[in-house]
């Protein structure tokens, strides 16, 4: 290491501090150091500086701050500094390097060396010893004065310290690193300190004292630190009138002055502490005095006296002298009151100290109106008695002592004690405190509830100034917490009393920003707001502000007496404002009140008047909060209903129930007439018999209930279970009957719309299949259950039937009343689905028919008959009913075998209930019948009947009329000569019937005759030979009489004619199988609509058998048996495929028409009219508007096409012909009926088809009118055989 001198040319030198490189042997570069370093440092391969991560290059880094400290004294040795080492020690330390000033690897080297000679002898005291000592152990910058008012062995007794060698020159940088102190007022300081410690300041006396305070002062001058005064306040080395030393931080020293009628304070006096005046007798008086001030000495007089004396010592805890305590306070309103000038400008400091600090002797001992609120007793004219606000309650209530009152300068002056108090801010009530922050020191859920706009927030350097009272909240919170209506009421009273004076100008707080104040609500009224504490009309518990109303005409025209008004009585109406109370009515505020008026613990009281006006607000309500209202009442016991009542005015108990469990309206009565006796289904009825009917309750409000929230409009359907159980205790059968349906009927419009469940239906099954569950009326006046000991229990379906049976033990019938032509077709279409599934038969379903006949004949032509016609049945069943198939495949198949076809000479039957055992007397004649596996048929039987019997035993023991329509018409096309090409064209295209798989077998029976059969019977048990109906003769072949079918002499050619005599179906039932044989639906027709211009006739055929004429007709001579020649004039029905077109058609006469049978061309013009009116009308409304009933198979129902409008429904039956010069068509019965019924909702779509593919339609509305009215006729044909 080498430090570089400069020689000046005279004998002297002085450092040279350029920055020098650091040397590897060779100069590498320069780190910023001020003298030369020279190492073997390991250099990375560019030799340019050191390597910094060698730990070679690290250690010698260490060695360096050693090296240089051991340099000193061989520097200072040096010839040029041997005379004055001390300045030797300057021109080293000019080498030491400063933190920042090196960088590089080198960079903690200034550091390391600093370190090191703070640690090291690097100094030279003053003197002539020479003597090194660390840094810490000497004084810089001393003067002589200095020296002499402190000598050294004086601050090295005291401080351990020297005065550093005077030639020793250290920049400032360097001597604060270094940790060497000035010589300055701090050294003063601890010098005085340590010999006021010691106890010696009186040895060292007055005068030294005096100018030590003289050189204190002088160096103040230049600028004495706050530090230094602060210290010297606390070190007692002021001399006093009583001798002793006092601190300035130990109270109020005075400076001699005159006494400012300070006399009549007997107690106050003697405490002020005033400095000995043998201080000042040095001649540096005026120094002196102005640094006793700059300590804080003060000169005496009242005011300063107040401030400086009084004042802490009001404030000092460990002044327990109450007499001195209140003479303190007294002697401040006494000062106060005088003409002194300070006191104008410093009144209002005065009070903040007081208020800050002063200790007021209260109740509860000394306390600071900065820490508890103090308060007026009644002896200083408080008006309110706070015992009746804190009795019970731990609060401590702070009154102002009453010693007060007899102090001698103030003695009875009570209104003097009051005014000065309040002033300091001594209440009578609850204490408000004004509360100013910064809005960043408010926590952010203050802020929240606060509701201080965005702006206020969002700037961190808003004011705020708030109003605040932790009493009130305490004494909000007993209120709150202890429920006491009492105290709530009180409180109330109180507030009403004071508010203007003292809570008004409270009430508003500031947010200040960018120099304007936004106003806000106001701690204190929040909290008013915020607290249950309010007493309420309707309930004995306390409650918030914001949940109570001012009872005013608006709220009370909407809430009548129920609404949570607020007590007790306020005159101060600005008070029910600030405080919240509602004096307008909200829609949530509707919805909270009703929440109350539901949850209410006592039976909850109101008129149906009242109620329904609140209702009405409600459903007014939705017009803007439709969704809200139904999510909160929707499910909930909203509806109010009263458990009796005599008038709407009249105020009445009762309960909220929800919609599910009330309704509008009971049409059958049931749910009225058990409202008293079976209260316990209903856990709102507990104690309380009442309607759940509304419609009496409230007649106006139907749509709020029924439509907006979904109030039933009947009651729940298995109520009416226990219903009429009760009815059946008080009413007769015949008196109820009617009743019964009307449930009966509720319950199955249930069961169609999916209301009523199966688990709904097997529960009302077991109920009443319950021997006390009588709740079915009888025919024979009484009441019964479904349990076995009734008997067997049945509806009518068939008078006939019933007169049979109707007085036969063992069996009854359900009475339900006179019902009109419309309830028996509900009975029949409805209720008696219902019935079934709840096991109640109708007389049809138990009556069976046994056969009662008479001269077994040959059977062989039925027989094939039957063979040939299985066929086209199993192709038909595995078609239009392959569920049937499949189970009559599975069993029915194996009894085909068992199939006998037994043909009799004369045939009877009577009706028997298996079941029960039972059988009419009664017998009938009939042509066919089928008893278990056996098929009786007579030989004049027709093949319709035949097959209907058949249908029987092929499809569920049920007639099958479309299945026998089907068989008819397959035997019919065989009688007219069709082909089997023809018959499978018909079948396969107008049909829709697909052909049998190969692997199905054809269905065969036996076709042995009754006389191989041993199991044939061959006369009936139940007819005698002698019985009064003897067969008629048999002896005359009769027509289709022939051994076998089909007959051999039947031709086939195209054109021949035959004579068939048998009735016929009607083209309706001839339609229930047939879809769109040769029917082109896509084809482009032309439509033309074409007014009733004439007056077609309305063949009326009450037997349904006539067929309509709807293909071409031709003027056939036909010998019909029977009848006279005038028939041959007729038109027939009969086709002919090779015939004429109907354009050359003779004339038809009027006087008679025929009975026909039906061809394929009949249905193929049937099912394409109705295609064209389908489209005809779904070019008028629109296709999704209107419904072919029958476009996939023949449903059976008097009309063919539905329009749907937006609130009606059409109904269109279709008449089609494809001549255009008829002017007649057939209806049924049926048809008639349902047209009677629907009046203007039904029409008559009549088309004739041309050719083309052209069509005209005309439409007749209400054809029941158009008869009335003349513009169509109605006529009757009479059907012969």
């Amino acid at each position: 290491m080498a430090l570089m001198l400069e020689d000046l040319n005279d004998g002297s030198y002085i450092p040279k501090l350029e920055h020098q490189p650091v040397f590897a042997f060779l100069p590498l570069r320069n780190y910023g150091l001020k003298f030369i370093i020279q190492a073997d440092f390991v250099l990375p391969s560019s030799r340019e500086e050191v390597d910094g991560d060698s730990p070679w290059n690290q250690w010698l880094l260490s060695e360096f701050p050693n090296l240089f400290v051991s340099a000193e004294v061989a520097f200072c040795s040096l010839p040029c500094f041997k005379e004055n080492p001390a300045k030797g020690v300057s021109a080293f330390m000019s080498f030491v390097p400063l933190g920042g000033e090196v960088h590089g690897f080198f960079s903690c080297l200034p550091r390391m060396i600093i370190s090191k000679l703070r640690m090291s002898n690097c100094l030279l005291l003053e003197g002539d010893n020479n003597e090194w000592v660390p840094p810490c152990k000497v004084l810089r910058n001393w003067t002589e004065q200095t020296r002499s008012l402190l000598p050294d062995s004086l601050i090295k007794e005291h401080l351990g310290v020297g005065y550093l060698n005077k030639d020793t020159v250290l920049s400032d940088p360097l001597s604060h690193a270094l940790g060497i102190e000035e010589c300055g007022p701090k050294i003063l300081v601890q010098i005085l300190t340590s010999i006021c410690r010691a106890g010696s300041l009186k040895s060292m006396g007055f005068n030294w004292l005096s100018s030590l305070l003289d050189l204190l002062y002088l160096m103040s001058v230049s600028g004495t630190q706050s530090d230094v005064i602060s210290s010297l306040g606390e070190i007692p080395f002021i001399p006093l009138l009583d001798g002793k030393y006092a601190a300035v931080s130990d109270g109020a020293i005075w400076l001699n002055t005159d006494n400012h009628g300070l006399e009549s304070f007997g107690n106050l006096y003697p405490t002020l502490r005033i400095v000995n005046p043998i201080l000042f007798s040095d001649s540096s008086v005026e120094n002196i005095t102005h640094m006793l001030y700059k300590l804080g000495v003060q000169r005496l007089s009242a005011h300063e006296v107040l401030k400086v004396h009084i004042l802490p010592a009001i404030s000092d805890e460990k002044v327990e002298n109450l007499e001195l305590m209140i003479e303190y306070l007294s002697f401040i309103m006494f000062h106060l009151e005088s003409s002194c000038p300070e006191c104008a400008l410093d009144k209002e400091h005065i009070l903040l100290e007081l208020q800050n600090g002063a200790l007021i002797s209260t109740n509860h001992g000394y306390k600071r109106l900065s820490d508890v609120s103090i308060h007026f007793s009644k002896e200083f004219g408080n008006p309110i008695d706070m015992r009746k606000l804190i009795n019970g309650t731990d609060m401590k209530w702070f009154e102002i002592d009453i010693s007060y009152l007899n102090h001698p300068v103030y003695k009875t002056e009570m209104l003097k004690w009051r005014k000065f108090l309040l002033e300091l801010g001594v209440t009578d009530f609850v204490k408000i405190y004004k509360v100013e922050k910064h809005i960043s020191d408010i926590p952010h859920t203050v802020l929240n509830n606060m509701m201080l706009d965005d702006d206020c927030i969002s700037s961190g350097s808003s004011m705020i100034i708030d109003y605040d009272s932790q009493e009130l909240k305490n004494l909000l919170s007993h209120v709150s917490s202890n429920g006491d209506r009492e105290m709530g009421k009180y409180l109330l009273e109180v507030l009403d009393t004071l508010w203007d004076e003292v809570f008004s100008d409270k009430l508003t707080g500031f947010c200040s920003i960018n120099g304007q104040n936004k106003p806000f609500k106001s701690s204190v009224v929040r909290m008013l707001r915020s607290g249950q504490w309010l007493a309420s009309s309707i309930d004995d518990k306390l409650h918030f502000p914001k949940d109570l109303f001012h009872n005013c005409e608006t709220v009370h025209a909407v809430l009548g007496d129920n609404a949570p008004y607020a007590i007790s009585k306020v005159n101060n109406v600005k008070l029910l404002n600030d405080i919240g109370l509602k004096n307008t009515l909200t829609l949530d505020d509707a919805l909270s009140v009703l929440e109350v008026w539901r949850r209410s613990e006592k039976p909850f009281r109101a008129s149906i008047s009242q109620m329904s006006k609140f209702y009405t607000y409600i459903w007014n309500e939705m017009s803007l909060s439709k969704q809200k209202i139904l999510e909160k009442l929707n499910s909930q016991d909203f509806i109010f209903v009263p458990y009796s009542f005599n008038s709407t005015h009249e105020v009445a108990p009762g309960s909220f129930l929800s919609p599910d469990e009330v309704y509008w309206h009971d049409s059958t009565g049931t749910m009225e007439q058990t409202r008293s006796t079976y209260p316990q289904f209903d856990r709102h009825m507990t104690h309380h018999s009442f309607s759940k009917m509304l419609c009496n309750v409230y007649p106006g409000l139907h749509y709020f209930f029924v439509k907006e929230f979904g109030v039933a409009e009947y009651p729940p359907l298995l109520s009416y279970l226990q219903s009429l159980l009760h009815l059946s205790t008080t009413s007769l059968p015949s008196q109820a009957a009617k009743t019964v349906f009307q449930v009966f009927q509720k319950w199955s419009d249930g069961l169609d719309a999916g209301f009523v469940s199966s688990d709904d239906i097997n529960y009302l099954k077991e109920k009443m299949e319950d021997k006390e569950m009588r709740i079915l009326p009888t025919v024979q006046d009484t009441w019964v259950s479904l349990h076995q000991s009734f008997g067997l229990i049945c509806w009518c379906d068939d008078d006939e039937l019933k007169k049979e049976f109707k007085n036969l033990s063992n069996v009854d019938f359900l009475f339900l009343g006179e019902l009109d032509t419309k309830e028996k077709q509900m009975l029949a279409d409805k209720i008696s689905v219902l019935f079934h599934r709840l096991g109640i038969p109708s007389i049809s379903e138990v009556v069976t028919r046994e056969a009662i006949y008479y001269g077994p004949t040959d059977s062989s032509f039925k027989t094939s008959l039957v063979s040939w016609a299985l066929p086209y049945a199993q192709r038909y069943i595995y078609n239009i009913h392959p569920n049937e198939y499949s189970e009559f495949k599975l069993s029915g198949v194996k009894n085909l075998n068992s199939l006998k076809i037994v043909v009799v000479e004369k045939l009877f039957y009577k009706n028997i209930i298996k079941k029960v055992g039972i059988e009419s007397s009664k017998r009938y004649e009939c042509s066919c019948l089928l008893q278990d596996n056996i098929l009786y048929a007579t030989s004049e039987s027709d093949t319709h009947s035949l097959y209907m019997e058949l249908s029987r035993y092929l499809v569920s023991r049920v007639p099958e009329l479309p299945l026998a329509n089907f068989l008819h018409m397959m035997t019919t096309m065989a009688e007219s000569g069709s082909t089997e090409g023809q018959m499978e064209l018909f079948i396969t295209n107008s049909q829709k019937l697909l052909k049998l798989p190969t692997e199905e077998s054809p269905w065969l029976i036996s076709t042995s005759s009754p006389e191989e059969d041993k199991d044939t019977p061959t006369t009936s048990s139940g007819f005698s030979l002698d019985d009064s109906y003897p067969p008629k003769s048999t002896s005359a072949k009769k027509f289709g009489s022939n051994s076998s079918w089909p007959p051999v002499n039947w031709k086939t050619a195209p054109g021949f004619e035959y004579k068939l005599q048998t009735k016929a179906f009607t083209s309706g039932k001839m339609k229930g199988d047939v879809t769109e044989g040769f029917i082109e639906a896509d084809a482009d027709w032309i439509i033309e609509e074409n007014p009733a211009s004439t007056i077609p006739s309305v063949i009326l055929d009450e037997h349904e058998a006539t067929i309509d004429q709807t293909d071409f007709s031709t003027n056939m001579n036909v010998d019909i048996k029977g009848q006279p020649d005038h028939a041959r004039n007729t038109v027939s029905s009969y086709t002919n495929a090779a015939g004429p077109h109907p354009s050359a058609l003779n004339l038809i006469e009027r006087d008679q028409l025929s009975l026909g049978t039906v061809t394929p061309q009949h249905v193929i013009t049937g099912r394409t009219g109705e295609l064209v009116a389908f489209k005809y009308f779904s070019s008028k409304v629109g296709e999704n508007c209107v419904k072919w009933v029958n476009e996939v198979k023949e449903s059976g129902l008097p009309y063919d096409i539905v329009v749907e409008g937006k609130d009606n429904k059409e109904y269109i039956e279709v008449k089609a012909t494809s001549n255009a010069r008829k002017d007649w068509f057939v209806i049924t019965v049926r048809e008639w009926q349902f047209a009677v019924e629907k009046g203007e909702s039904f029409s008559i779509a009549r088309v004739v088809l041309s050719e083309g593919k052209s069509a005209q339609i005309t439409t007749y509305r209400n054809p029941l009118k158009l008869c009335q009215s003349g513009h169509l006729q109605l006529a009757i044909l009479s059907s012969k055989q």
